[in-house]
């Protein structure tokens, strides 16, 4: 967990990140785990299982390629980010940013 801090840390200096989540992949492949939000991972909150079926993590866990998303009602952008460990895929790194990243 205090991996995520660093990384949060990180992303948030150099993209302005205003939220950072890790979430893992449960054994089944069926849904996501999220291990906590950066700055949350104290709070002592139950870890939140998200089903996978139909969602852009399904999406960026399958095809292992990252995904931006811009709701019109949203002013933050979502980037998902499939995380691997000498290739195989573990989780998905989540981030909110201001604006769409470039390339």
């Amino acid at each position: 967990m205090e991996s995520l801090d660093v990384v949060a840390r990180m992303l948030r200096d150099h993209l302005g990140a205003v939220s950072v989540s890790f979430l893992i992949t449960d054994f089944t492949g069926s849904s996501v785990v999220r291990l906590g939000a950066a700055d949350s991972v104290e709070t002592n909150e139950p870890a939140q299982r998200i089903p996978l079926r139909g969602t852009l993590h399904e999406d960026v866990i399958r095809s292992q390629q990252p995904q931006v998303e811009h709701r019109g009602d949203s002013r933050h952008v979502r980037v998902v980010a499939p995380v691997t460990n000498r290739g195989d895929a573990i989780g998905l790194l989540e981030l909110f940013l201001p604006a769409a990243p470039d390339e």
